[in-house]
């Protein structure tokens, strides 16, 4: 289990994992993209005490654009966890190196396209520049195709 917290205009990295994680929104507002590899991703919005409940193995990520911080708390059972040789859950290492976890400077053009409009919709802007920038810094070269 754990709490996050993300701020006004920002969003999570997409990732994947095994069954039954719940997510329960304890403030803020805004949507979660969720998606079956090789699918087009779906949106549901969120608000106040939603559960959030990905499929197994789904991409999913979450996006604030309410005007306060999000937060919510993760409940996942042992199952859910696919680690790797050393023992690092999947979803945590960027799939340029064989885990879970698409990093900003992969993702879908589109996934900024709609978090930028969303905001539009509540006259906010991203605030993501210093996420993508700081992942520059250390990102893993993209594997040989």
């Amino acid at each position: 289990s754990h709490i996050s917290q993300f701020p006004v205009g920002t969003y999570k990295k997409a990732h994947a994992h095994g069954p039954s994680a719940h997510v329960i929104v304890l403030s803020g507002e805004g949507y979660s993209l969720m998606w079956p590899e090789g699918e087009e991703p779906r949106r549901y919005d969120w608000q106040v005490g939603t559960l959030i409940v990905p499929p197994n193995k789904w991409f999913h990520q979450h996006f604030n654009t309410g005007p306060a911080p999000a937060r919510y708390l993760a409940f996942k059972h042992e199952i859910a966890l696919i680690r790797n040789a050393q023992g690092v859950p999947t979803a945590w290492i960027s799939r340029r190196i064989g885990g879970d976890q698409i990093d900003y400077a992969d993702e879908d053009p589109r996934i900024r396209r709609m978090f930028a409009e969303a905001l539009a919709r509540h006259g906010m802007k991203p605030r993501m520049e210093e996420a993508y920038q700081a992942e520059l810094a250390d990102l893993p070269p993209k594997a040989a195709a």
